[in-house]
């Protein structure tokens, strides 16, 4: 889902990256679906994006 609301918003990963203090990989990650950001992530992730994103972790079980 990050992924896309990125391509939608017109965002590129590593801008989100320098945002959050994360790497451009971390970040990567996370759109491929390899890791899930964590919670303080996610909040961050809100805030900035103006979208609230979950854990597919979380979420499915």
């Amino acid at each position: 889902m990050l992924k896309k609301v990125l391509q939608v918003k017109g965002l590129k990963q590593n801008w989100l990256a320098a945002k959050l203090g994360v790497s451009s990989v971390t970040v990567s990650n996370w759109c491929s679906g390899k890791t899930q950001p964590n919670s303080v992530h996610l909040g961050k992730l809100t805030t900035i994006l103006g979208v609230e994103l979950k854990n597919e972790k979380n979420a499915n079980g």
